[in-house]
């Protein structure tokens, strides 16, 4: 009797033991919740009269973390012409100047009051961490300049950004947060495939990272032009100059059905 009294004990105590890991589970994931990130479209298409568009995230993350997001497009060499004096006053170009490895797009959204503490180059966020990966040639050239005058100009072209306070959060629940945050597409974008990445920071540490792919793709008339310009191209320049002269011949007959110049 004692021996079965005992083993009907152990049977209880591993039993009640079993039913207690999904509870204890179920709260640790309550207050450990994971960075999850959903995109409005993964698809944007490229039309006749596409002048860049928006592209709405959201997402949720523990609440007391921050995110980040990150757009960032295919890596690509960049050649330039650095301009300098020469001779004291005259301003021509000095040196050409490579740098490898560099994203095509690079955009990054924070929420207020944390883009100082997200944008740190051991976390992998911010101009400064792209530079650490970029590779410049000459090597004698300052390697911090090149890097910053090539973003001003991406910057200027749209393709480049930082968007300070433009993550919104919404109120915690059960240790969770949501975010929402409104991408911008300008029509620079070039068609190809992005990267959308999220990663959440607590207490200057990286909690987690998840990413998702966006494509732009041409359609109707603008995939039929590259078509032809990559697929045929002898047909394509006929066509360029076909439609030169049409239009040449157009704005003449206008000028002259208004009277022409006196």
């Amino acid at each position: 009797m004692t021996t079965l009294h005992t083993t009907r004990r152990i049977y209880f105590v591993l039993l009640a033991m079993l039913l207690a890991v999904p509870v204890f589970c179920g709260r640790s994931s309550a207050e450990n919740s994971p960075l999850l990130m959903e995109l409005a479209s993964k698809t944007i298409q490229i039309t006749t009269f596409y002048n860049g568009t928006t592209l709405e995230v959201t997402g949720s993350i523990p609440e007391d973390a921050d995110v980040a997001i990150q757009v960032s497009g295919p890596k690509h060499d960049v050649h330039l012409k650095e301009k300098g004096k020469v001779a004291g006053f005259l301003w021509m170009n000095k040196t050409d100047v490579s740098l490898e490895n560099t994203p095509a797009v690079y955009m990054l959204y924070t929420p207020a009051g944390a883009t100082k503490t997200l944008t740190s180059p051991e976390l992998g966020i911010g101009y400064k961490a792209l530079l650490k990966d970029i590779e410049i040639s000459p090597e004698s050239e300052d390697k911090t300049f090149i890097f910053q005058e090539y973003v001003k100009l991406m910057e200027k072209s749209g393709v480049y950004a930082l968007n300070e306070n433009s993550i919104t959060y919404g109120t915690p629940n059960k240790g969770v947060k949501g975010f929402a945050v409104t991408l911008t597409v300008p029509s620079k974008m070039s068609a190809g495939d992005y990267t959308v990445e999220a990663i959440a920071v607590e207490n200057g540490k990286e909690l987690d990272r998840t990413q998702e792919n966006v494509t732009l793709e041409l359609t109707g008339l603008p995939k039929t032009i590259a078509s032809l310009a990559y697929g045929s191209p002898l047909l394509f320049g006929f066509m360029a100059v076909f439609i030169a002269i049409a239009t040449g011949l157009l704005i003449g007959m206008i000028f002259r059905g208004g009277g022409g110049a006196h």
